[in-house]
């Protein structure tokens, strides 16, 4: 799958499954990658693989399917996003943005000039697309901001007119964290659909992509259903911990007593 295949299932209404990366493990992306997902983002803010040298061989690893490989950024550092770009990331996610400003300047930092300020130097990138790469380069990734403060939430009209920009992303946990809420990422509080529902709005309004992080199966075919078309049901980290803690579970439910003598 293709970025320009993304844009054609959105085209459709259709949702696109992402699975979250966080374990700094090409083996492990390349498992994940091959049970089928559309999309995998590799978290570079809070999961374990931050630098280059571990992130390009999982790169490399979701190269060997059609996922399309994301990456979470960790803040709006311009060299971070245009390495990550170089090194042929199909889609940036970027957390903490606040305004207009700051979506503006993280859109003209993945745009080479005259609309933006990227610099130029595809090494990677450059060997996966061929062709005219400054010509169709944005046609090769995706950009999204991260709708999860309570300043972005003020100036989310803004932001979601930013010119260039494809999509919001909710990040539910810092989300509710940042409106007081008592409890995190709660997909029945009201309070919290009410503000999903306005990110929808916005997102609607401005021709953008609507993206959010979810916290189970279900919750991603709520969020689908209610209008989201970038879902994330799946993270590698709590994924393995979970099927670990259930084989062992299993296991020790359904053992046979032990025998006592000979």
């Amino acid at each position: 799958m293709s970025v320009s295949n993304l844009k054609s299932r959105w085209q459709a209404d259709e949702s696109i499954v992402n699975a979250w990366i966080t374990i700094p493990s090409s083996w492990v992306a390349e498992i994940v990658a091959r049970s089928g997902f559309d999309t995998m983002t590799i978290d570079t803010q809070h999961g374990l693989a931050t630098d280059l040298s571990v992130i390009l061989p999982i790169l490399q690893a979701i190269s060997t399917t059609s996922t399309v490989p994301f990456v979470r950024l960790p803040d709006h550092n311009a060299a971070y996003i245009m390495r990550m770009l170089d090194a042929g990331a199909g889609g940036l996610i970027c957390p903490m943005v606040n305004n207009r400003h700051e979506a503006e300047e993280f859109v003209k930092n993945c745009l080479y000039p005259p609309l933006g300020y990227r610099s130029y130097g595809p090494i990677r990138a450059g060997e996966l697309y061929r062709g005219d790469y400054f010509k169709d380069a944005s046609s090769t990734f995706l950009t999204m901001v991260m709708i999860e403060t309570a300043d972005g939430i003020k100036n989310l009209d803004e932001i979601a007119a930013t010119p260039h920009l494809d999509g919001l992303y909710v990040g539910p946990w810092d989300l509710s964290l940042a409106m007081g809420f008592n409890t995190l990422a709660d997909f029945q509080n009201p309070d919290l659909l009410k503000l999903l529902d306005k990110i929808l709005n916005a997102a609607v309004k401005h021709g953008k992509i609507a993206g959010i992080h979810c916290n189970s199966p279900e919750t991603a075919r709520q969020m689908s259903e209610m209008g989201f078309r970038f879902v994330t049901p799946f993270n590698d980290s709590s994924g393995l911990s979970n099927a670990a803690n259930e084989a062992l579970k299993e296991f020790k439910s359904n053992r046979s007593p032990e025998k006592t003598g000979y």
